[in-house]
């Protein structure tokens, strides 16, 4: 290096800052985008609209799509393997898990088209579903859907079908009119502009549940609430509000919702004339999407020569799910939506019945009801920790559809007719939700267990833990621990009782927990961090492998569920299941926030810490991927040692051969937090990704320690790389924001002079001269050193040439 930064004052620091910013005032600057307008085809894309609105509805139209029958089957796989199965019994898989599915499908569905053909049994359905079509009041509609959905679950509570047993008591459930109920969500609200309605329409709970909200009520029976509900319905919904102040119905309380849009033709006279016909058959529910496996062996052979439709598609217009984005941090661009089918799906009939879930709103200012619905699967999704899956239905009109959420997306099935030959596809549908269990309604058992110093530890998380709001991806939540003792005891904990240990060295509330789903191929955090100390121990001078290690995270242990990966329901239903997302969970040792820890001062004098941490671990190997003010921690010091920062965080951190580098594809490019992302890597599609842009995640970290009162969190990529700009350009030399504190003045000068000369400086030059290389991770550390102090000891070796020898792979 030729100048260190002893020899280098403030004032010539400053002075630098301000004159790199004088030479590029005359560069172009991208013009604002409008107000956030969604880009989809819709009513509302022509009005101002939150974020998240355009994000879930773009979303939406990425749905993977299936049949009805097909994800109903799916379901009974995963049933069978996930509760039903006896515990000495190995898990079916392939064909037999297959021919499983099918033939409990097919027994679900004759006992269903009995139950419609029986003008009995089916009488009260028929009617609550004409009184849904003609009323022309939202709150009648849903008081007769949830009546007409209770007569199902009363007529099969007590029977088993094939397999499929009946429920047991404490798994009773029972539909109730969401306009009668407390569940407001002030998130659900304020994501979507107060557009949105606070609650479902109508939604699935425990009886158990609903009788909490009326305790003069608890001693009847289930038959006798679902006739109360039905009867009563003016003291039912009086209940429902005078009890609302002592008991909420929370979004974990849900099984399944159900939108309800009323349609613009009237179908009850064709609902009525075809059940009064009672030819309904098991043939006829499958004739439009099933594969002909699914009939009975009596009516394939009435056919002359069977055609075999084709399993299950993606919709054409919509690829497989993506994986690790959110609100902030994110893994994949989603710019563009594929215009080919999967390479694994194919047309399953010559009727595309794609067009029938329309996304525009019928009421200009109301959200599409497709979005409403994935508002709500994100809100079931997000009410635990360790919620794997939320469903909601959808009844628009007569036409009914599914939905599936999980971390990997949405699987979503074409609509089927209340008023054709598929009514028994819809009652099979709510029977077989009435049989599911915690595990199948997405409450996932997770017994929590560490082993710290070779002792296995049983802990919990504290009540109320929630994961972040994010329509798909990591779905993070990140608490610190509790002993079981004090963690809430529930069937979806798992956790044994038993105190830790004496023996252990250390406690669970020392400690830091986190859970997140992640792709299946992905290394777990501890892995990747495992392997860069290990290289640091092999391949770094003996005392320079602290310059790593000791500010790396130490990760107690780590775990993957692999059972409850997205990929089974997505092969079951012969879907796409590339980007098939896990849940791992992870016990670390808690570190404290660099902004709580670090005054301004303290952290311009030991970023360098991190920066040269940054640049060996590319050397070895090791891409970060996600640098931001979150991720760069502080260690608690411990009795008489130093406060250190800690790099944290390695979710998506790659691990590749010794100086390599990340493939250039969008998938690389795009990944990491938007406030602290490279200007190149948010303004490009497939970029190389390289070394130098984790340094200059970590310099865009300091700017937002300084001030993070710029909306760079908010708009697409290209958006935000556009305010940024905006925002380089605008500064003045020697100028400082009158919001900047002015403790803080110096760091967010030192920090944005550099990011000037990683940028913008490059930028120019390449303007004036195509042929000039682009800069290097040793020109940004050399900027770095002219605002930043760097110790002594960071001068004693050359750590900014560092290279693994070939000779010592």
């Amino acid at each position: 290096m030729g100048v260190t930064s002893q020899e280098r004052s403030s004032k010539q620091s400053l002075e630098a800052s301000g004159a790199l910013s004088g030479e590029l005032e005359g560069l172009m600057v991208p013009e604002d985008s409008e107000t956030p307008q969604c880009e989809e085809d819709c009513f509302h894309s022509f009005q101002p609209i939150h974020p998240n609105v355009a994000l879930v509805h773009r979303n939406s139209r990425k749905a993977q799509v299936t049949s009805l029958a097909t994800l109903l089957k799916s379901m009974i796989m995963m049933k069978y393997n996930r509760e039903d199965r006896d515990p000495s019994e190995k898990p079916l898989e392939g064909e037999a898990l297959s021919e499983y599915g099918n033939e409990q499908l097919h027994h679900l569905v004759e006992e269903v088209v009995e139950f419609c053909n029986d003008a009995a049994r089916s009488g009260k359905l028929v009617e609550r579903l004409e009184d849904v079509c003609k009323s022309e009041n939202s709150i009648s509609r849903n008081e007769a859907l949830a009546t007409g959905l209770n007569s199902i679950l009363v007529d099969f509570h007590s029977r088993n079908i094939g397999r499929l047993k009946k429920c047991r008591p404490e798994d009773l459930v029972l539909y109730n009119a969401g306009s009668n109920m407390a569940l407001d969500s002030t998130l659900l609200l304020e994501v979507s502009d107060h557009k949105s309605k606070a609650k479902p329409d109508v939604y699935e709970s425990r009886y158990n549940d609903l009788l909490k909200a009326a305790p003069e009520f608890l001693g009847l029976t289930f038959e006798q609430l679902a006739a109360l509900m039905e009867k009563e319905q003016i003291k039912w919904a009086e209940v429902d509000r005078r009890s609302a102040p002592t008991f909420r119905t929370q979004w974990s309380d849900l099984i399944s919702c159900i939108e309800v849009s009323k349609g613009r033709d009237e179908w009850a006279g064709s609902l009525r004339q075809k059940w009064e016909q009672r030819c309904y058959t098991t043939r006829a529910s499958f004739s439009n999407d099933m594969p002909h496996h699914f009939m009975s062996l009596q009516e394939l052979g009435s056919q002359s020569s069977p055609e075999v439709p084709q399993l299950a598609p993606l919709d054409s217009r919509n690829g497989a799910s993506e994986s690790s984005q959110g609100t902030l941090k994110r893994g994949r661009e989603e710019s563009s939506i594929d215009d080919e089918p999967s390479s694994k799906s194919s047309k399953l009939s010559a009727t595309d019945d794609e067009e029938e879930i329309p996304l525009g709103s019928v009421y200009p200012g109301r959200l599409p009801a497709e979005v409403q619905c994935g508002f709500y699967g994100l809100e079931i999704l997000r009410s635990s920790w360790e919620r794997t899956h939320s469903i909601v239905l959808l009844l628009s009109g007569d036409r009914f559809s599914l939905r599936w959420y999980d971390s990997q997306g949405c699987i979503r099935t074409r609509a089927v007719s209340l008023c054709g030959d598929e009514l028994p596809l819809v009652v099979a549908a709510i029977a077989l939700f009435q049989r599911f269990k915690n595990p199948m309604w997405g409450k996932a058992s997770v017994e929590l267990r560490a082993t710290i110093d070779g002792t296995e530890i049983p802990f919990g998380v504290p009540e109320g833990t929630r994961a972040r709001w994010e329509p798909h991806g990591g779905r993070v939540a990140a608490v610190r621990p509790v002993s079981p003792d004090r963690a809430p005891l529930t069937p979806a904990m798992g956790c044994d009782t038993t105190p830790p240990s004496d023996s252990a060295n250390v406690s669970v509330e020392d400690c830091f927990f986190k859970w997140s789903w992640r792709e299946a191929t992905c290394k777990s955090e501890k892995t990747i961090v495992d392997t860069a100390k290990a290289r640091a121990m092999k391949y770094l001078p003996r005392e320079h492998v602290s310059d790593v290690v000791d500010y790396l995270p130490e990760i107690y242990d780590s775990k993957v569920w692999e059972h409850l990966s997205t990929r089974h329901i997505r092969e079951c239903s012969q879907l796409d299941t590339s980007g098939a997302l896990v849940p791992f969970a992870m016990l670390s040792k808690r570190l404290e926030s660099m902004e709580t820890a670090f005054s301004a001062d303290e952290a311009h004098s030991q970023i360098w810490d991190i920066l040269r941490c940054l640049t060996l671990l590319s050397a070895l190997g090791i891409s970060h991927g996600d640098v931001s003010l979150g991720n760069i921690m502080a260690a608690r010091p411990s009795e008489g040692g130093e406060k250190r920062m800690v790099l944290n965080d390695f979710d998506l951190a790659v691990v590749l051969k010794p100086g390599g580098l990340l493939p250039v594809d969008d998938d690389s490019a795009h990944s990491g937090t938007k406030p602290f992302m490279p200007m190149e890597l948010l303004n490009s599609g497939a970029i190389q990704r390289l070394p130098r842009h984790d340094v200059e995640f970590a310099l865009w970290s300091l700017v937002w320690y300084c001030d993070r009162q710029w909306d760079w969190n908010v708009g697409t990529y290209e958006e935000v790389f556009s305010k940024k700009l905006k925002w380089m350009l605008t500064l003045r030399k020697n100028q400082t924001p009158t919001r900047i504190a002015a403790n803080h003045a110096d760091l967010w000068k030192a920090a944005t002079f550099c990011l000037f000369k990683a940028y913008l400086t490059s930028v120019k030059e390449q303007l004036i001269n195509y042929d000039l290389p682009p800069r290097s991770l040793k020109d940004v550390l050399e900027a770095c050193e002219v605002t930043f102090p760097r110790k002594e000891k960071y001068t004693t070796w050359a750590w900014m040439d560092f290279v693994v020898k070939e000779d010592n792979l």
